[in-house]
């Protein structure tokens, strides 16, 4: 149901306010009557009006001196006024002047009369409307604004807290090394002094110390790196993508004793990063292909890319052991494994470095696979100036 707005009618002649309350009471708003221009000016400024309607001839205070105050008097001094008028065409000039937007000769034509006044009721009906919109607007504003301030607060707390995290994560895992070393050589000298006084259990559970020893060392160092990866600075320049996936395969493929499948490089668009993060990235991503295709009599690699939308696309795939993507969720948790080290050895930190260096420098990363059917895993990168490649479809 739509609000009603209040009009001011003002005549000194009873009959004129009867009529006038007549013509207009079908309209359903609020009419408040005055019987003189000091009457008017009194109600105008106890009330908002939508609309004033003003007889010109009135003793005292006529039209035009009324309507002069109470323009001036800011509650109604935007009010439309329309004046009634008995005179002739002369007298509308000095009603404009005074404030008027209408007028109406007596005697009142109802129909013209009701059609005018609906058309104001309707017109400020409509800003009230815009003004409460506005309002809203504003609150909106504000409260989007104090949105934003409190978002960069708990922002700068989240980077300070992680920062805090991880230099005590980087402090401990240091700290961690002087004990390992010392359990280390209390095993070798066990090892080397003792060795003939153990029977056969005794020298099994020195190896496993020994096992477990290096497990917990090259954990300690992937917690380093991890932490390092997130504390060092970016620095982005211009990367040829393709030449250095190719020094990477080339890395992998100098160890001694690694068996590296054969591997389908395709041209791969230029990026703008930190070449050494994005090294870490190629090296971990080409390292599980390179593990995870080992039980393969016929092991394959694929390092593809090109362009999507915003991003450069970037992916590896192989065609060895694969994971179920209903464990995906760990799949980039730090030292998070989907398969036993008896499977496949490794402290599962690869992924989570991965990611840790993609989401710094901008971009995402994700994985698709199935059990024993190979997996692929993508990464992005913001779009650099160059003109790269179409990615291809699927």
């Amino acid at each position: 149901m739509q609000e009603t707005v209040n009009i001011l009618l003002v005549d000194d002649e009873p009959k004129g306010l009867f009529a006038l309350e007549a013509i207009l009471e079908p309209l359903g708003q609020n009419l408040t009557k005055a019987r003189s221009g000091r009457e008017a000016l009194e109600c105008s400024l106890a009330n908002d009006f939508a609309l004033i309607l003003l007889d010109v001839r009135m003793p005292g205070l006529d039209g035009f001196e009324t309507a002069s105050l109470i323009r001036e008097r800011g509650r109604n001094k935007s009010t439309p006024i329309i004046f009634l008028t008995a005179g002739d065409e002369s007298e509308t000039l000095r009603g404009y002047a005074a404030g008027a937007v209408d007028y109406v000769f007596k005697p009142v034509n109802t129909e013209i009369l009701r059609s005018k006044v609906a058309v104001f009721v309707e017109l400020a009906r409509t800003l009230e409307i815009v003004r409460r919109q506005g309002e809203e607007h504003k609150r909106a504003e504000e409260a989007i604004k104090e949105l934003n301030t409190n978002l960069v607060r708990h922002a700068a707390q989240l980077e300070a807290a992680n920062k805090e995290l991880e230099s005590y994560s980087y402090s401990i895992s240091h700290d961690l090394r002087a004990p390992l070393r010392a359990i280390d050589g209390f095993a070798r000298i066990l090892q080397e002094d003792q060795r003939d006084k153990l029977d056969d259990e005794g020298r099994h559970q020195l190896e496993k110390i020994s096992d477990n020893i290096g497990k917990m060392s090259a954990m300690i160092d992937d917690l380093l790196e991890f932490s390092r990866l997130g504390r060092s600075p970016v620095s982005r320049r211009e990367i040829d993508m393709t030449a250095l996936a190719r020094e990477v395969v080339d890395e992998i493929q100098s160890v001694p004793g690694q068996r590296v499948p054969p591997c389908t490089l395709k041209p791969l668009p230029a990026a703008r990063g930190d070449r050494t993060l994005i090294h870490h990235v190629w090296i971990n991503l080409l390292s599980n292909a390179v593990k995870f295709t080992g039980h393969r009599e016929a092991p394959l690699m694929e390092i593809g890319g090109g362009s999507k939308g915003q991003e450069n696309v970037y992916y590896v795939r192989d065609n060895g052991a694969g994971f179920d993507m209903r464990y995906y969720d760990k799949l980039f948790g730090l030292f998070q494994r989907l398969h036993t080290s008896a499977e496949f050895p490794g402290t599962g930190a690869g992924l989570a470095i991965v990611q840790r260096v993609v989401v710094r420098h901008g971009g995402r990363v994700w994985a698709e696979s199935k059990v024993d059917a190979g997996a692929t895993f993508y990464f992005t990168l913001p779009k650099n100036t160059a003109s790269p490649p179409t990615f291809p479809e699927e």
